[in-house]
């Protein structure tokens, strides 16, 4: 049962951040047209770029606990 919550878990998080991030990416390029030269798009998106990450570094973290719970699983 854990083994699946991990998963589930796991592969959670890597959708929703990587959601996240393909959002944040269209809205800067959408934004860089219309702004005016000079002005950097991403400092309005930074917050989103952040989560992005950490949730996809997250997803990574869980992904090498969940053959953990298989190896343990096959000795008992």
């Amino acid at each position: 049962m854990r083994k699946k919550i991990l998963s589930y878990l796991s592969y959670g998080t890597l959708i929703i951040g990587t959601v996240i991030g393909v959002y944040t990416l269209a809205e800067i390029y959408v934004l860089k047209s219309s702004l005016p030269s000079g002005v950097c798009p991403v400092i309005r998106n930074r917050p989103l770029i952040y989560i992005a990450i950490i949730l996809c570094c997250i997803s990574f973290i869980l992904s090498f606990l969940e053959p953990k719970a298989k190896k343990e699983q096959d000795n008992n």
